[in-house]
Order: C-alpha cells, then sequence, then structure tokens
C-alpha cells in the first residue's frame, strides 16, 4: 500500500488520514500458516511527532483463513491489531505493506481449531479420545480390584 507523503514532510498538512481496504499480494504469505488473507481494513493516521519522527497509527482488522491443527479444514479466523510504527521518511512515497504484513503475523494463534469438541481419531490399534471419555471409560472398565474395598470393610467388622 503506497501513501504519498509529500505533503505531511513540507508541513502542508499535520496528519495524513488513512481510510482503506488492503490487500496483501499471495506471494508475502504463501510460505506461512496462512492460507488466505480478506476483509483486511486499516483505519488510523501518519503524522510526525514532536521529534519530527514520521508515526503511523492504526487499526487493523481483517480475517485469515488458516487450517485445523488436528482436521486440516478451513477455519476462519477473524483479527483486530492496534498498531504503532515510527517510519523512515527519506522518500516521498511509502510503502507500508511489510509493515502491515507483520503486525498480521503476530496475529496468528499458535492453536487453530474449528470446535472446541475433540474429535474421534483412530487408527489401527490406537484412538484420540477426550479426557472426559478416557475418565468413563476408566470407571466402567472391568477391574479385578473393583471389589476389593468390599471385601477389606467386610474382613474389618468381623
Amino acid at each position: 500500500m503506497q501513501i504519498e507523503i509529500t505533503k505531511l514532510l513540507t508541513n502542508s498538512v499535520r496528519t495524513i488520514y488513512i481510510d482503506n481496504d488492503v490487500t496483501i499480494p499471495n506471494e508475502i504469505f504463501a510460505n506461512s500458516r496462512i492460507d488466505d488473507l480478506k476483509d483486511i481494513k486499516i483505519k488510523g493516521e501518519l503524522s510526525l511527532d514532536e521529534t519530527d519522527e514520521l508515526v503511523l497509527t492504526a487499526n487493523l482488522k481483517g480475517t485469515m483463513t488458516l487450517k485445523d491443527d488436528i482436521t486440516l479444514e478451513a477455519v476462519d479466523y477473524e483479527f483486530d491489531t492496534d498498531i504503532e510504527e515510527n517510519l523512515d521518511k527519506s522518500q516521498n512515497t511509502l510503502d507500508i505493506t511489510d509493515i502491515l504484513w507483520q503486525n498480521i503475523v503476530v496475529e496468528i494463534p499458535s492453536k487453530v481449531r474449528k470446535t472446541n469438541e475433540v474429535p474421534e481419531i483412530s487408527g489401527e490399534g490406537w484412538r484420540v479420545i477426550s479426557e472426559e471419555t478416557f475418565n468413563k471409560e476408566r470407571n466402567n472398565a472391568n477391574n479385578p480390584f473393583q471389589n476389593l474395598g468390599e471385601l477389606l470393610k467386610i474382613k474389618e467388622d468381623k
């Protein structure tokens, strides 16, 4: 995303307001966990601070499509982040695509799940179950020591 900052550098304006939809090129996120980026909206401003530094202050909202960690199904994950960056003002135009991308990468969650339910996944001789299912099956299992407590109690009573 290219922004013309000449008016800001020449003190013609004090602030450049940004309210745009942004498209991050596929080449940028091709080697990441993100399958797709859509509906990215940036709203903010570019200004010079007290020390004459160029500062970008903005809110970035959008939707990234990721893969579910277990089932590999597509999951849409909405993000909403505030950014504040000091930028180089040596040129009259500013490309903030890399800055936006860096702030999007930070928003990628470490775990991605489509639902909170634990899927029943199994193979030959194994299966993945929830802790609740494990406890239920353990309590219902044929345990040879299950009646031992009762036998000891009867023996103590004699």
